[in-house]
């Protein structure tokens, strides 16, 4: 878990948290915030971050070529979203551990 301070605007600091907030692969617990004097226009925030990673799924991929041979790509964190009749779009990481 990490205790993360920050200081500055309000305004951006709020979109900031928010930001980090949303994030689902961090659980963030708020501790303290207070205004620095004087005048309020600056803002301290510091809170506990805990990184909680998302489970990861495996996708396989398998295209034929011409000459019928299959060639399969393993991807992680695999989409496939189909865009029009005959057209998918497919995305996700590919790890290459002799690269």
């Amino acid at each position: 878990m990490l205790k993360v301070s920050v200081k500055g605007d309000p305004h951006e600091i709020y979109h900031f948290m928010n930001d980090l907030q949303s994030q689902p692969q961090y659980g963030v617990q708020l501790e303290a915030k207070r205004y620095l004097l004087p005048g309020f226009n600056e803002k301290e925030i510091t809170a506990y971050v805990n990184y909680v990673p998302k489970e990861r799924k495996p996708m396989t991929v398998t295209l034929k070529t011409l000459e019928g041979k299959e060639v399969q790509i393993n991807l992680l964190d695999g989409v496939a979203v189909e865009l029009d009749q005959g057209i998918t779009y497919i995305s996700g990481k590919v790890f290459d551990i002799f690269g």
